[in-house]
């Protein structure tokens, strides 16, 4: 057995073990791997040897993990997924390679999907995977190339480039417009909140002269995303508070007006953001440009 001070397993070992923990069946990761059963059945026992530790429960025709190989086996899928990726997208001579994108879902939704088609005609050999977020413990970031994320872009060990003025108005359909002439005909409409963001509205009010909750006394509804609440807005369900980046196809495609030019500052917007420590790969790197020359921001200036 080795100690805990031994180098790394081989590559080879690790694939076996991750095909043969996916599959539960060494004769099936043997097919997979191109490989004999025997060896298959050896190189995982080169494994546990290796690491001191048994990683399958081997039972007449059945096989399970252990809790060690439970613990074992995201980690090294993971670590393999990396190995692959990075093959890929630095020695590949054809493609620039996968990128992978967790986008905060109003950011993704609003803004990104509608002008994703004319980044994949500038670079039709970059393939996206795409997932969006919410809330940060959302956001997984070992296998991400790029974040967009909503916050105030102090996370620990990223770069954070701001994509959008952190500031906020209101936004309604053109009949709802039509009905709010100044701030104190709100009450007439139902104002949105997003979920975490209550105290936004009150800033906005007391900025235009309304102090307090009460100063508007009418209904409140509440959501749990801006995108959600940009949605109920668009259907006449109320006014939300919107950043103009965000809203700019919204607004001219008719579907929301801004109902003021007064803007209430708020500590968190969107931003950018990638590990500090890890280089971005090319296909990072060409949608990083692409991203702030959509939005005229420099590039090369994280906040």
């Amino acid at each position: 057995m080795q100690n805990k001070q031994s180098p790394l397993p081989p590559l080879n070992w690790l694939k076996t073990f991750a095909s043969a923990a996916r599959l539960l069946n060494f004769t099936a990761a043997a097919d997979e791997l191109n490989m004999t059963q025997s060896a298959v059945s050896q190189q995982v026992r080169l494994l546990e040897d290796h690491l001191g530790r048994q990683l399958f429960n081997r039972q007449h025709k059945k096989l399970t993990l252990t809790n060690s190989g439970m613990a074992y086996l995201p980690a090294v899928q993971e670590a393999l997924e990396l190995v692959q990726r990075a093959t890929h997208d630095i020695f590949s001579p054809l493609k620039y390679g996968v990128l992978t994108l967790q986008v905060n879902t109003a950011f993704l939704l609003l803004w990104l999907t509608p002008r994703l088609p004319e980044f994949n005609r500038l670079n039709p050999g970059i393939e996206l995977r795409l997932s969006s977020i919410n809330w940060d413990n959302d956001y997984s970031g070992m296998s991400t190339d790029l974040t967009i994320r909503h916050g105030r872009g102090d996370w620990t060990d990223h770069s954070a480039l701001c994509l959008v003025n952190p500031r906020l108005r209101p936004f309604g359909t053109p009949e709802i417009a039509a009905q709010v002439q100044q701030p104190k005909d709100l009450q007439q409409v139902a104002l949105i909140d997003v979920l975490g963001n209550h105290q936004q509205w009150n800033d906005w009010l007391s900025s235009v002269g309304l102090k307090g909750e009460s100063a508007i006394p009418g209904v409140r509804h509440q959501v749990d995303t801006a995108a959600a609440a940009v949605s109920l807005t668009k259907h006449g369900g109320g006014v939300c508070l919107g950043y103009d980046e965000l809203l700019d196809l919204e607004v001219s495609a008719g579907h929301l007006v801004p109902l003021f030019s007064n803007y209430v500052d708020t500590v968190d917007s969107y931003y950018l953001s990638y590990n500090q420590n890890r280089p971005l790969s090319q296909a990072a790197q060409l949608f990083k440009n692409w991203l702030c020359t959509q939005l005229s921001i420099t590039p090369t200036q994280p906040s």
